[in-house]
Order: C-alpha cells, then sequence, then structure tokens
C-alpha cells in the first residue's frame, strides 16, 4: 500500500530511477552536461507524466504543456550546454525553460549515460547483428560500476557469418524504420565481417578502429573519405535517426517499470501511476525531399 505523506519531487524520483537504468558516472562528463538541466519549484504531486523526447524543442515543449499531467521531461540532449549567462524569453530554448518551470515541469537529460549503459542505445543498435556475432563489445570502456558490466561507449560486433554491405544496408533500414540511408563504399568492396557503431556522430570515437563498415548517424564528407579510403564501408542515418527509436522500443517501456516499482511513493490517488509517453513533436530537422 503506498504512503500518502511521502511526497518527492519528480526530479529526485528520476535521479534515484535512473540509477538502475544508466548512472550519470557513465556518462562522458569530460566535455557532456547530464543530469537535471531544471528543476520546477512548484510540481504537482499529482501530475505523473513522463515525456520523452531527443531535442527540447519549442514544439516538444509545447507538447509537454498541453499534456494534462506532465511533471518531466527526459530529454536524450542537454538543452542546456554550455554555461548561461541569463535567461530570456526572448531566446526559444530559454522560453521554453522557463514557461516548463513555472507550469511545474522538470527536465532531466541523460545523454552519453544511456549511450553507454549495458542496455543502451549503442547495444540496442547492433540488435540486427547480433543472431549471426561471434562477439561484440564496448569501443571504449565506462567507470566499472557493479550491475553495469560491460559499459562502454560504441560497440564493435564480430559476425560469424559475413554479409553483403546492401543485406547490412536492408537490415538497419529496417531496424530503423528508414526509407533511406546515405552510404559510402571502397572501390574494391569486400564481405563484412565487422561493424563499429555510434549513436548520433562516431567519427571521433571511430579513430584508429579497424572495421569493415562504421554505422553511425553523421560524419563529415573528409571523415567518410577517409574511412572509405582505409577500406571501410560507412552508412550514415541522419544523427538522430540512430536515437529515436530506441524510446519508444526501449527506454519507455522501461522507465514506466522502474517509476511504479517505487510503490513506496504512490499514494493512492487516481493518479498513482507514472504513464511515460514519448514525443510526437520530435523528429530530425533534416529530411529527404
Amino acid at each position: 500500500m503506498g504512503n500518502p505523506s511521502v511526497n518527492v519531487k519528480p526530479l529526485a524520483l528520476i535521479k534515484r530511477v535512473w540509477e538502475r537504468i544508466a548512472p550519470l558516472r557513465l556518462a562522458e562528463t569530460s566535455w557532456d552536461n547530464v543530469g537535471p538541466m531544471i528543476e520546477a519549484p512548484y510540481p504537482n504531486p499529482n501530475h505523473r507524466q513522463v515525456l520523452l523526447t531527443i531535442d527540447l524543442t519549442p514544439s516538444v515543449a509545447a507538447e509537454a504543456l498541453s499534456l494534462p499531467s506532465a511533471s518531466l521531461i527526459v530529454s536524450y540532449h542537454p538543452p542546456i550546454f554550455r554555461g548561461l549567462k541569463s535567461m530570456t524569453l526572448q531566446d526559444p530554448l530559454q522560453a521554453s525553460l522557463l514557461k516548463l518551470s513555472a507550469k511545474g515541469i522538470s527536465v532531466f537529460s541523460p545523454h552519453t549515460s544511456l549511450d553507454a549503459t549495458p542496455n543502451g542505445i549503442n547495444n540496442w543498435l547492433i540488435r540486427p547483428f547480433l543472431s549471426i556475432s561471434s562477439s561484440n563489445s564496448p569501443i571504449t570502456t565506462s567507470e566499472q560500476i557493479e550491475g553495469f558490466e560491460g559499459a562502454g561507449m560504441g560497440r564493435i560486433v564480430n559476425l560469424s557469418v559475413p554479409l553483403d554491405v546492401r543485406q547490412v544496408v536492408r537490415m538497419v533500414k529496417e531496424h530503423l524504420d528508414l526509407d533511406h540511408v546515405q552510404l559510402a563504399t571502397p572501390e574494391l568492396e569486400r564481405p563484412i565481417t565487422s561493424i563499429a557503431v555510434c549513436a548520433g556522430s562516431g567519427a571521433s570515437l571511430f579513430k584508429g578502429v579497424k572495421a569493415d563498415l562504421y554505422l553511425t548517424g553523421e560524419m563529415s564528407h573528409h571523415e567518410v573519405l577517409a574511412a572509405i579510403h582505409s577500406g571501410t564501408s560507412v552508412i550514415l542515418t541522419n544523427h538522430t535517426n540512430t536515437e529515436r527509436p530506441y524510446l519508444s522500443q526501449v527506454l519507455k517501456p522501461w522507465l514506466e517499470k522502474e517509476l511504479n516499482a517505487e510503490t513506496d511513493l504512490h499514494d493512492e490517488s487516481p493518479n498513482g501511476q507514472w504513464e511515460v509517453l514519448v514525443s510526437r513533436a520530435d523528429r530530425d530537422p533534416l529530411r529527404v525531399v
């Protein structure tokens, strides 16, 4: 039975639950900004909707404000990446943050902690290949935490069955539900026996990594040229297309289960159960026309 006297703010609750999903210590804190972005001072204790998004755009903020019981946005990319000198309504992002806070909605960003965790985005990216893999491992390892063994940035998967690069393309498009991807291949194509993946932008992580194919969201023109000149094929999907489907396929049910496992924090009001939603307004800014 719940305890009506217990009143834990949504941001404190998500921080506790997140330790069971992707501890923030796994993040690349040398450059990343993870954790609480804004804490609403007066959250409604009966509001128990969480909105998941890749980017906190003004459209996503408006969507959250229109929800009847939103109390928290989990924005994968941090909306605050560098220090702010002011918070005004003239800046669209700052205006969104101010409006959300005024309505009792806090914002939390996990970013690279969710990349690194063993059940995170990069592990999800290699799912199509796991049935024919001989091994897979992170490209770089994160801080080792009990219960999160194998955490790290990116993944490299070795295949027991070689694939034609166009087979890989088909598997990627089906997994990410995309009609189109970008493909670059060396002049002399070879069977794909190893694939390095990195959600988002992977070029810096791929430096020095030997693989038959790189799969990521974006790389620069010259980075792609360097890869194919070294004999590595490249598949690019646009940055957030490597990340967005994970929200609905994995994180939504996982986070909802973890939040509702905190039964000692839930009273017996009609709004006692947490509901996790995936933003409908969130989308990659680039599209094929």
